[in-house]
């Protein structure tokens, strides 16, 4: 019980700093404003998601252990703030950002997270049991579903105009914070530290390193330079990747899946056009497509049970409909409640979105 009350606090402080770290990695992305007021509105959007888990999870998810819960109700936390990073970005008002946030925890985040901690509970829908060790399907999977619905409604309302300044020195050290509480956050996931920590700390590092690769490389052939955004692109997409399968994939296998879920994403990610546009992409394409690619690449390289090692496609079916699924259900909870709350909301004259810098983004 103690190995497994220090997982659990560690887990929490794991986390606690990896959303502090997004925060300030992500804040580029977002409207010039102070600092107080961007992470003010972070947490504002935050908080749903820590209320829905702690009210919904223990009635939805009777077999999880409850150390698990606040844990779990700050991973719902940062799954509302990065979903509404897209919503924030786009100016719209922060109320209507809030109730997406609340809509989408409730819809979206509670059923997803109780389906992948609780794979082979009653609740557990269309027969599916993922097998997803540091919740990639709702952290990355469900949310880049949910950013992607929003770009699509707000596809010609999304603005321009002068975005939060970062300091490189400070980006630099949000995105080793981002690296080291990830990979802590995937050691504790267990809730337990055991022979197997050494292991997920070596592949969470592996596949960071290999999406960063990926990531340069695929962005050094096509456009012949890269940035920091690379960097944090490559790497975010390495810590996605390996998240469903920290203690399944062997270095090897890790590294695999980084490198690809680094490349893929930046193919979708990097083209020439609007800054804010790549900006947008690279959210969107990092979360979704390198969680996707994570998930499904476990039915292939897990070790003693992926295709590579049994010859049976039985894990990979089940890891592929799980991404569809979850990315499908993301998608339309997403779309509908967020062209309700946007759309309908300005038509019916509730709010107005600042139209100080609004233009056109290229597609």
């Amino acid at each position: 019980m103690g190995a497994e009350l220090a997982a659990a606090i560690t887990g929490v402080v794991a986390l606690g700093v990896l959303f502090t770290a997004l925060i300030v990695l992500y804040s580029p992305i977002l409207p010039a404003a102070s600092w107080a007021r961007v992470a003010g509105v972070s947490i504002t959007c935050a908080i749903p998601g820590v209320v829905a888990w702690l009210v919904l999870g223990p009635v939805m998810s009777a077999e999880l252990p409850r150390i698990m819960m606040p844990s779990l109700a700050l991973l719902g936390g940062i799954c509302c703030f990065l979903v509404t990073l897209v919503t924030r970005s786009a100016g719209s008002p922060v109320v209507s950002s809030l109730l997406f946030s609340a809509i989408w925890a409730a819809g979206v985040f509670v059923p997803t997270a109780v389906r992948t901690f609780e794979p082979f509970g009653e609740s557990t829908p269309f027969g599916l049991s993922p097998v997803d060790h540091g919740g990639a399907l709702p952290m990355s999977v469900a949310v880049g579903a949910g950013m992607l619905a929003v770009f699509v409604v707000e596809r010609k309302s999304l603005i321009r105009g002068a975005r939060h300044h970062t300091p490189l020195p400070l980006g630099i050290f949000a995105l080793l914070c981002v690296v080291v509480s990830w990979i802590v956050w995937l050691m504790c996931a267990e809730f337990v530290i055991d022979e197997v920590a050494a292991l997920i700390i070596v592949n969470g590092a592996v596949s960071a390193v290999a999406g960063a690769v990926g990531w340069i490389a695929v962005q050094l052939i096509t456009h012949g330079q890269v940035s920091l955004r690379s960097l944090a692109g490559g790497l975010v997409s390495g810590l996605i990747a390996v998240t469903a399968g920290a203690p399944l994939f062997t270095p090897v296998s890790a590294a695999v899946a980084g490198l690809v879920a680094g490349a893929i994403a930046c193919s979708f990610t990097v083209r020439r056009g609007s800054p804010l546009g790549n900006q947008l992409r690279f959210l969107v394409n990092t979360h979704l497509l390198g969680g996707g690619i994570g998930v499904i690449s476990l039915g292939i390289l897990a070790t003693g049970s992926g295709f590579l090692f049994t010859g049976q496609t039985t894990i990979f079916q089940q890891q592929l409909l799980s991404v569809v699924a979850t990315a499908s259900y993301s998608f339309a909870i997403s779309s509908g409640f967020w062209w309700l709350i946007s759309v309908g909301g300005r038509r019916l004259g509730m709010w107005r979105r600042s139209t100080a810098n609004e233009i056109l983004v290229e597609q």
